[in-house]
């Protein structure tokens, strides 16, 4: 039986479910240890451990030196991560699972970067703005958040100039299995990136300098990058390639 025979992209609600479940069956991993029973909470603590910054929304962060967590739980042979308790993944990287509707249980300057890949458009806009306050609040002076979300401006302007965007974003899905292929209408492909995967708000460079400097980040810290650019290398090139025609790419930096 075909996978997909009863997949409906018209029905935003049923996909949501789908949407849990796919979650769900990515969250899994060969080797998971509880380190310990409480998390690195001072900048010193994150040293310890070799941490030096934390990536939101990863099961596994690429970075070697970074703090990996998502709000869904991670599971591993006989194990399943629980709030409040860090975790190595696969003998190589530490996770802990983390809810940015609330507080972070860092300490302030804690820490040097902060990473997001493709979040913040899954929370209403009240729950973005107090992570992001967070964020700042966990940032050393001088240290650097990086944002990728998807381009508002990318999605309108493929559909007002028809430059052939929304049928290569179709295309890029199908290829990567997810679902079968959507329609071709491009009012469907506009209102896909609003209604599906959990979003909530869709940003554009304004919208992004805006929550940014309600968060703490003045104008002159906030700057639009490109895929893989940034201040600092190893943080940019946790990118993903797959995402980089439809994602804009902003980076702030914590002055004081």
């Amino acid at each position: 039986m075909d996978r997909f025979s009863d997949w409906d992209w018209e029905n935003p609600e049923e996909l949501a479910v789908r949407m849990e479940e796919f979650s769900a069956g990515v969250a899994d991993c060969e080797k998971l240890e509880a380190i310990s029973g409480t998390l690195p909470h001072s900048r010193e603590d994150f040293l310890a451990l070799g941490l030096t910054g934390i990536e939101f929304a990863a099961f596994k962060t690429a970075h070697p030196q970074g703090l990996g967590t998502d709000i869904t739980p991670l599971t591993g042979p006989g194990a399943t991560t629980e709030p409040g308790t860090l975790y190595r993944v696969d003998g190589e990287r530490c996770f802990t699972q983390l809810d940015i509707s609330r507080p972070l249980p860092f300490a302030d300057a804690s820490v040097d970067w902060v990473y997001a890949e493709h979040l913040i458009e899954h929370v209403p806009l009240p729950v973005a703005l107090g992570w992001l306050r967070e964020c700042h609040r966990v940032l050393r002076p001088g240290g650097v958040l990086r944002i990728t979300t998807p381009d508002l401006r990318r999605y309108l302007a493929g559909y007002v100039n028809d430059d052939g965007f929304l049928g290569r974003h179709r295309r890029r899905l199908s290829m990567l299995g997810f679902g079968p292929p959507m329609p071709e209408r491009k009012a469907f492909l506009v209102n896909q990136i609003f209604r599906y995967y959990g979003h909530q708000w869709i940003y554009d460079q304004e919208e992004l300098e805006y929550v940014l400097g309600e968060a703490g980040f003045g104008p002159e810290a906030v700057q639009l990058c490109a895929y893989r650019e940034g201040m600092h290398t190893e943080i940019a090139d946790l990118d993903t390639a797959f995402r980089s025609d439809e994602t804009i790419y902003v980076e702030a930096c914590r002055r004081t």
